[in-house]
């Protein structure tokens, strides 16, 4: 299903096991291959702390993405 990149902004990001990780802040575009290559999931409210999850990592996304970590 294609989505607007915008419409991934702010999703709640949980673990395969239910734990919830933070939101999504920002995300990696690879120019060359032409696709989405990462996340990058405030673990904060105001964004000060970041992690970057992987595309391969990512087990689902609807209302929420699901990640294996």
């Amino acid at each position: 299903m294609a989505r607007r990149v915008s419409e991934l902004y702010d999703l709640e990001v949980y673990t395969t096991d239910g734990k919830f990780i933070g939101t999504v802040d920002d995300i990696v575009f690879d120019d060359a291959g032409g696709r989405l290559a990462a996340i990058i999931v405030a673990l904060d409210e105001k964004g000060k702390e970041r992690r970057t999850i992987p595309y391969s990592a990512i087990r689902a996304c609807a209302d929420i993405i699901l990640v294996s970590v």
